[in-house]
């Protein structure tokens, strides 16, 4: 049953697989480094293609590591911004006194879960009252239900993909 219920999460939940990464620094100085990295800056122009489409990254530190979302602007509205996708949780484990390993793990955010059933669930109840055969409504509405889970887990990749890349970019001056 526990290998039944990792395989749905790591199905359903998890948009990435985990990442490991070897830092030769103590875990506060890989925590500043990224927290630097996450701010623009014309003095690391180097990073500047993690800042294309106005992405921007938002780092929580916590206890033993931390967690980290992103969002980017939308080209054709002027002041919004995509929302929040994907989280990617971070843990810190001491190799020794100046090695530190990284644990990345990369999930869906759970209130951009619970947003994959609110348009299908909508269309599917007007669907109900048409007058056509049954497998026929049932087979648009679990279409619907695929394609909308299809959409959000690829962009949850995305940003979550993308967020990896910062944290390896980041730490590669290190």
């Amino acid at each position: 049953m526990k290998k039944l219920w990792n395989w749905l999460l790591s199905w359903l939940w998890y948009v990435h697989s985990p990442v490991h990464l070897t830092i030769q620094a103590a875990p506060a100085d890989c925590l500043r480094a990224i927290a630097d990295a996450a701010k623009p800056s014309l003095h690391r122009l180097h990073h500047r293609n993690l800042f294309t489409d106005g992405r921007r990254y938002f780092l929580n530190p916590l206890e033993d590591g931390f967690w980290m979302t992103s969002n980017s602007k939308i080209p054709w509205r002027r002041r919004s911004r995509t929302s929040v996708a994907a989280v990617v949780n971070a843990q810190f484990s001491a190799v020794n006194d100046d090695t530190t390993r990284i644990t990345l793990r990369a999930r869906m955010r759970l209130l951009y879960f619970a947003d994959i059933f609110l348009i299908p669930f909508f269309i599917s109840s007007i669907l109900i009252f048409a007058p056509w055969p049954r497998m026929l409504i049932t087979g648009m509405s679990m279409t619907l239900f695929g394609l909308s889970w299809i959409a959000h887990r690829l962009t949850a990749a995305i940003q979550a993909t993308d967020m990896i890349y910062f944290v390896q970019k980041a730490l590669e001056d290190i």
